[in-house]
């Protein structure tokens, strides 16, 4: 994984698993925290034999024997998804902001929806190749040189950086509309200035070997 000294795992307080692609075991194991399925996440988990300390949503895919053996809280709420769910659980347990796991993965309407709901969260999201988040301000990362990343206008944004090989200086950032994908560090120290609106940072978590490395 790379350094990312400026995304403190200690500051969030959660796990939420989604029924997507999942990280490797040491994302479970290693931060002991309490860990939210929701819904038919629980599966993928019991494929792995790690049992969440919550299983939550409608419960129309968990496995039944999952839910014999662990706790879980049903929500019939057809206005909500397992994600809004599970968010509003964690909410009420004061167990946010979370680091959420398996955001990416199946069709691609799902996964835009996951990223709406994400970006309203002051949470991040990781899976084993992104680190994904929010950001209305300045940011600071300290970073390998060569790191993939993205910035998106969510929905729209003014956005300055430096130590980047395409740096933006003062540019609008929409979505539909330009954005900066696939942009790479070409210094350790990368700034991120948020002038106005809100933009989605997406990090590559390992070396990406391709054209604009180069």
């Amino acid at each position: 994984m790379i350094n990312l000294p400026n995304i403190d795992f200690c500051n969030y307080k959660s796990l939420l698993c989604l029924n997507g692609n999942l990280p490797d075991q040491w994302v479970f194991k290693g931060l002991g925290l309490p860990l939210i399925a929701a819904d038919g996440a629980a599966n993928s988990l019991a494929a792995r034999n790690i049992v969440p300390d919550m299983i939550i949503g409608d419960l129309d895919s968990v496995k039944n024997e999952l839910l014999q053996k662990g706790k879980f809280l049903k929500n019939d709420d057809q206005n909500s998804s397992d994600f809004q769910k599970a968010l509003k659980y964690l909410e009420t347990e004061n167990l946010m902001p979370t680091i959420i796991l398996g955001l990416n993965g199946g069709y691609i309407d799902h996964i835009l929806n996951n990223i709406n709901i994400f970006l309203r969260t002051k949470s991040i999201f990781y899976d084993e190749q992104i680190i994904g988040l929010g950001i209305d301000n300045h940011q600071t990362l300290n970073l390998k040189i060569g790191t993939k990343l993205s910035l998106f206008g969510i929905p729209s944004c003014c956005v300055s950086t430096k130590g980047l090989k395409w740096d933006l200086d003062k540019k609008e950032l929409t979505f539909p509309g330009f954005n900066s994908c696939f942009n790479r560090t070409n210094s350790e120290n990368v700034a991120i200035h948020i002038i106005k609106g809100t933009a989605l940072l997406l990090l590559y978590t390992s070396l990406i070997v391709d054209a604009g490395l180069n």
